[in-house]
């Protein structure tokens, strides 16, 4: 009897070391790298035309002595935004990202392209610790609750951007 009891502790014993849980937590990098992508030359001749409107009715104005506006800087490049703002973007992205029991600490890095009909074109991979990981990364980009996009514009014209983003898995400390 004392032996089964001896036996029965020891494997408690070996069973509880090695079922013990590492407990991961995760969180969000800001957005990095953010580079509104070259015009086709297409779109530049677009671009360009639209520009060389503004100005010739900016100068017609001029001449005329008319209450002129000018709004040529309003034809800069402006960024890609989430609708609701970056931080509502990362915060998404943080509470709908679930860690696996058999994910890797470490972290996953993607870059992400913003279109031109104000949705997520592509979601590459730069690196990532393991396939469960990059599954639920996958998962994550298809909710349409990131899919709230402002495309970027160049001289008020559509276009892609891009930018990398990491999210990091650790140990809870």
């Amino acid at each position: 009897m004392k032996k089964i009891i001896l036996m029965l502790m020891l494997l408690s014993f070996l069973f509880g070391c090695g079922s013990r849980k590492v407990s991961l937590v995760h969180y969000i990098s800001t957005l990095e790298h953010i580079k509104i992508l070259p015009p086709t030359p297409e779109e530049r001749k677009a671009i360009d035309s639209l520009k060389s409107v503004a100005l010739t009715a900016l100068e017609k104005c001029q001449k005329e002595n008319g209450n002129c506006i000018d709004d040529i800087e309003k034809f800069g490049p402006t960024g890609a935004t989430f609708k609701g703002g970056v931080n509502n973007f990362r915060k998404i992205l943080f509470e709908n990202f679930k860690i696996h029991s058999n994910t890797k600490k470490g972290e996953n890095r993607i870059c992400i392209t913003i279109g031109k009909q104000n949705t997520i074109e592509k979601v590459d991979f730069l690196s990532y610790t393991d396939d469960a990981s990059r599954k639920e990364i996958e998962r994550l980009f298809q909710l349409k609750e990131l899919n709230n996009w402002y495309s970027a514009k160049v001289n008020r014209y559509t276009v892609k951007q891009e930018f990398e983003i990491s999210i990091f898995i650790e140990e809870k400390r």
